[in-house]
């Protein structure tokens, strides 16, 4: 097991190392880490097979990647490798991610959820002929496809906006300013009372209730699969976190400097607690100050103010002191806004996507 970093040279190889923050739809595209063959050796840790199948067994239990050859992964999740002569590893990986209760049925644990290699000796699998087998998994197989497709453009499409603010920076066509002095709305998670009577007075739900209650999202910006809801009760008991889509959002405990912009949804949305949200009535400074605390500038200068030796945290006084450079004249209507209008449109395709595969794995499954 590869439990700690200390060791340095068994990391920063030429082996991707996946681990559960990995776990973003059916296709890992890129890794957070990666170790050397000397890590490799000292580990417990196999390469895996094409069209190998990984499932996280602690913590968040029950999400499933399909990989490629000659990925590794740590101990908190297993492999599973399908015997092609009567399993299709796609169909597989389908039956799994629409039967993921049965799986965590099968968990224990009293501080983490946890499943074992005797969780799989209990799970029954619908099992049709390989043809119908094969046939599902292309019809649902498409789907992931495109979402893929959507996210890798979406992701040059943000590198594109990085690039041009790296030539705005290097030409010093900016002005500095300080974010407290711009015509901006900078709020935290902040309720009517204490964060006691925060707890004590929302109510959270699985299923769809009238508002979206904003934590999840990944660190490439997308809704995840696990969103909490909201009633309209503790909607209106959360004014002050209201969002509309647009904003930018920024986490200030922990997981310090995680960047996102908000989407445009059909439900009502409210900022989670340890982050701050940017509002703008100028949607073109939303944009932009999106990129630039992605930028390279804008993640030193988020640490700039952060600190704290248990937990990393900075608050939003000293947030409002950060100095920015920000562009003149049409800059942002031009290198950057573009760009994001286009994500948006790919964001809104693979969320149609995601709804018409579900309605279709409840069909099969």
């Amino acid at each position: 097991m590869l439990n700690q970093k200390s060791q340095e040279s068994y990391w920063n190889g030429n082996i991707p190392w996946i681990t559960v923050k990995d776990f973003n739809g059916k296709y890992v595209s890129t890794t957070t880490d990666s170790i050397t063959l000397e890590g490799l050796k000292h580990s417990s840790a196999n390469l895996t097979e094409d069209q190998d199948i990984l499932i996280s067994a602690r913590g968040t239990v029950g999400k499933v990647l399909m990989v490629g050859a000659g990925y590794t992964f740590n101990q908190s999740i297993y492999c599973l490798r399908a015997d092609r002569s009567v399993l299709v590893p796609d169909y597989l990986f389908y039956w799994l991610e629409k039967n993921v209760s049965l799986v965590k049925q099968g968990t224990h644990g009293s501080v983490f959820e946890t499943i074992t290699k005797d969780t799989f000796d209990h799970l029954t699998i619908d099992l049709p002929d390989i043809e119908e087998q094969k046939k599902i998994a292309h019809k649902l197989s498409m789907f992931d496809r495109k979402i893929n497709l959507n996210e890798q453009i979406n992701d040059n499409l943000l590198e594109t906006c990085k690039t041009n603010l790296h030539q705005l920076i290097n030409e010093k066509e900016y002005e500095v300013t300080q974010i407290g002095n711009l015509d901006l709305i900078v709020s935290d998670h902040v309720a009517n009372g204490s964060f006691k009577s925060l707890k004590d007075s929302v109510k959270y739900f699985d299923e769809p209730n009238f508002a979206i209650f904003l934590r999840n999202i990944d660190l490439k910006n997308r809704l995840d699969g696990n969103l909490k809801y909201i009633d309209k009760t503790s909607y209106n008991f959360l004014k002050k976190s209201h969002l509309f889509g647009g904003e930018v959002v920024i986490s200030n405990v922990a997981d310090v400097g995680s960047v996102h912009r908000v989407p445009r949804l059909k439900h009502p949305m409210v900022v989670g607690n340890n982050q701050i949200f940017i509002r703008s009535k100028n949607q073109s400074m939303n944009d932009y100050l999106f990129i630039f605390f992605n930028s390279k500038w804008g993640q030193h200068a988020i640490h700039s103010i952060t600190s704290g030796s248990a937990q990393q945290k900075f608050n939003k006084t000293d947030f409002k002191k950060l100095n920015i450079p920000i562009p003149t004249d049409n800059w942002v209507d031009n290198h950057i806004s573009p760009f994001l209008k286009m994500t948006d449109l790919n964001k809104a395709e693979t969320r149609l996507l995601k709804r018409i595969k579900s309605s279709l794995l409840n069909k099969y499954f």
